[in-house]
C-alpha cells in the first residue's frame, strides 16, 4: 500500500528532478531514496520517473500523479493541523496586524482568547497604518490583517471580508466648556485642540476641511491630526485631563460614559464610522489558527454589535 512517506519522497524528487539533490533535501542516503521511488513504481505498476545522465525526469504518467500527491501532501497537513488545532495543541506562528480601532475593538480580545485556545502558538501582532498593513500583506510579512476596507480592496491581490460598522463619536471630559451646548456645530468643536489617531483617506479630507488643522499625510492620504496619538487609550486620557476634544468608536468609550468621566458631544456626524475587515492574499488557504482567530473576532463584534444596540436604546 503507498504511505504518505513515499509520495513525501516522489514529490521531492521531482521539485529537484536529481536523486542526489532530492536526498540531501530529504537528508537521507542516495540508495534509500532510489529504493523507495523503485518500491512505489512496483506498488503502482507503472514508471513514474525516467532516469538519465541529466537526472530523474517525471514521465507524462508520472507528471499527473505528483500533481495529484501534492495536492494529498497538502491536504494531509491541513487535516493534521485541524486535529492540532481541535486538541488546543496547534503550534507554529500566526502574524497578525490591525489598525488602532479594531486593534482595541475586537482584536486585543480575540487575541486573547486565541492564546488561551492554542498556548503553543506563537503570535506577533503589530499596530500599524492602513496602508502599511496593506502593503504587509502583499509582502508576506503578515499572514492576516484587519484593515480599512477603502483601500484593501483596491488591491486585486487581496481577499477582504468585512466586519460591522461602528459609530464613531466626539467626545470630551466631563465639565467641558462644551457640555454646556446641546448641539455644538463642527466649526465650534473643532475650536479646541483636536486628538485621535490618524484617520483613513476615505475621511480625510472632509476631516482636513472642517478642522483647517493638521494634515494630509503625502505617502498614505491619511489625515494626521494636530495631536496625534497612537491608541484610543491615550487619546482618552487626554481628553480627560485637559480641554482637548477626541474622537473614536463610542463603543469604546462606554466604560468612561458610564462613570461620567467622558461626555458624548452632539454633533451630526453621519459619516463618522468605522469600515474595516479582514484581509489576506488572495489564493492563499488561511492556517486553522488564522481561521480560528476570524472566528474569534466575528464573535467579539458579535458582543460589541449588541453593546452598541443597548446603548443607543439607553440614550435614544
Amino acid at each position: 500500500m503507498v504511505d504518505l512517506e513515499q509520495l513525501h519522497y516522489a514529490v521531492t524528487l521531482a521539485k529537484h528532478r536529481n536523486f542526489a539533490r532530492a536526498a540531501a533535501a530529504l537528508d537521507m542516503s542516495q540508495p534509500a531514496l532510489s529504493r523507495s521511488i523503485s518500491g512505489l513504481e512496483a506498488e503502482l505498476g507503472v514508471q513514474l520517473f525516467t532516469r538519465g545522465a541529466r537526472g530523474a525526469e517525471p514521465t507524462p504518467f508520472g507528471e499527473r500523479f505528483l500533481l495529484r500527491a501534492a495536492l494529498l501532501l497538502r491536504e494531509a497537513g491541513e487535516l493534521e493541523r485541524e486535529v492540532r488545532l481541535i486538541q488546543g495543541a496547534e503550534t507554529g506562528s500566526l502574524r497578525v496586524g490591525a489598525g488602532p480601532y479594531p486593534a482595541e475593538l475586537c482584536v486585543a480580545p480575540a487575541l486573547g482568547r486565541l492564546s488561551v485556545r492554542h498556548p503553543r502558538l506563537q503570535i506577533d501582532f503589530g499596530i500599524d497604518n492602513w496602508r502599511s498593513l496593506v502593503d504587509g500583506l502583499l509582502q508576506s510579512r503578515l499572514d492576516i490583517a484587519i484593515v480599512e476596507l477603502s483601500i484593501a480592496e483596491n488591491e486585486a491581490r487581496l481577499h477582504t471580508e468585512s466586519l460591522p460598522s461602528h459609530r464613531a463619536v466626539f467626545f470630551c471630559r466631563a465639565g467641558h466648556p462644551l457640555c454646556k451646548e446641546r448641539a455644538p456645530g463642527i466649526e465650534r468643536v473643532f475650536s479646541f485642540p483636536f486628538v485621535c489617531t490618524s484617520l483613513p483617506p476615505r475621511v480625510a479630507r472632509t476631516f482636513y476641511q472642517l478642522a483647517r488643522s493638521g494634515a494630509i499625510d503625502a505617502e498614505t492620504g491619511d489625515y494626521v491630526p494636530p495631536l496625534k496619538v497612537d491608541s484610543v487609550a491615550l487619546a482618552k486620557s487626554i481628553a480627560m485631563s485637559s480641554e482637548a476634544i477626541g474622537m473614536a468608536p463610542r463603543v469604546l468609550i462606554e466604560p468612561e460614559i458610564a462613570a461620567a468621566r467622558l461626555v458624548v458631544l452632539g454633533v451630526d456626524a453621519p459619516w463618522l464610522h468605522t469600515n474595516y475587515g479582514f484581509a489576506w492574499l488572495r489564493g492563499r488557504s488561511l492556517t486553522p489558527a488564522a481561521h480560528d482567530f476570524v472566528a474569534q473576532v466575528r464573535a467579539v463584534e458579535a458582543e460589541l454589535v449588541e453593546a452598541d444596540r443597548k446603548a443607543s436604546e439607553l440614550f435614544a
